[in-house]
């Protein structure tokens, strides 16, 4: 019989392999998301196809587990507001990525935690600290970097369109996260929460499909294995896997191996996009990672 801190250690390391996969895994998204555009989807259609397929996966899980999926109607009205912050999130990022490198928008997007700090203290009565004010300043210095540099301009984008929607992301999602505490919402069963929120942004897109470019049947298997990627791999799986690390190793160090989505980001787009690499943009890509981190491991002190 294992020891209780054997059996600590290995619910540590399964904590650890599940926030390396979920941030692994939804690093894939700007991928997947990239490719469906390229191949003639628009965005509504991306987003409809991704939230759609991971609702079902996820209702499916919650079938078989025996999860409960009912909410109250103030519940609802929560879970309402959250999905329309987290639908902002999705589409925010895809503009983003049709102006801008997919890797760049992904780190800009990655400074959600530093928002957040800020949005707290501005909207709650946590105090301001040196600590986040100065990360806050290494966090501009080093988008300004990677913003600067060549190797954020894609052919065909507007550059300045693409920086200012990955910004948008970072507060819609950051307001998410911030409505997420403070309405508490967080008290919900996390699978109908999560589900809910997925199944609402599926339905906002597909609406917004109908008054863009239509809602089209995607018949080509090729494009079939994108979307099953997009909604399974780097939507489901990623969830998933956070929720469970969350409870392993606890939400803190969970963030700190969420450096590894916008990596994932920038080494699939340099692969499969040739997008540019310059000792510029790599400068700003550290600093920004490591205020992110500073700004989390001390909201843990904090706490």
């Amino acid at each position: 019989m294992r020891s209780i801190a054997e059996k600590g250690t290995g619910s540590r390391v399964s904590g650890i392999i599940n926030a390396v996969l979920s941030s692994s895994t939804f690093g894939f998204a700007p991928f997947f998301s990239v490719s469906l555009m390229a191949a003639g989807l628009s965005a509504a259609e991306v987003l409809t196809y991704r939230w759609g397929t991971a609702t079902a996966a996820l209702a499916l899980f919650a079938l078989i587990m025996r999860r409960p999926l009912s909410v109250t109607g103030k519940q609802f009205g929560k879970i309402f507001l959250l999905s329309i912050f987290r639908a902002g999130t999705s589409a925010s990022l895809l503009v983003a990525y049709s102006n801008i490198a997919s890797g760049a928008a992904s780190v800009i997007h990655f400074m959600y935690p530093v928002a957040v700090a800020i949005g707290m203290m501005l909207f709650t009565k946590e105090r301001k600290s040196p600590v986040v004010m100065t990360a806050i300043a290494i966090s501009i210095i080093g988008a300004c970097l990677l913003a600067g540099g060549d190797s954020v301009s894609i052919e065909g984008g507007n550059t300045a369109v693409g920086i200012i929607f990955a910004v948008i992301s970072v507060f819609c999602y950051s307001g998410y996260m911030i409505l997420m505490k403070t309405t508490g919402a967080d008290k919900i069963e996390p699978t109908a929460l999560t589900c809910l929120v997925m199944g609402l942004g599926a339905l906002f897109f597909f609406i917004a499909a109908q008054f863009t470019s239509g809602m089209h049947l995607v018949r080509d298997p090729e494009l079939w294995l994108y979307i099953l990627g997009l909604g399974i791999v780097a939507t489901t799986i990623s969830n998933f896997t956070l929720v469970k690390a969350i409870g392993q190793i606890g939400p803190t160090l969970t963030s700190v191996f969420g450096a590894l989505e916008p990596l994932t980001a920038v080494v699939m787009g340099a692969v499969f996009f040739s997008e540019k690499l310059t000792l510029r943009s790599v400068t700003g890509i550290i600093l920004i990672l490591v205020t992110v981190t500073i700004v989390v491991m001390h909201q843990k002190r904090q706490d």
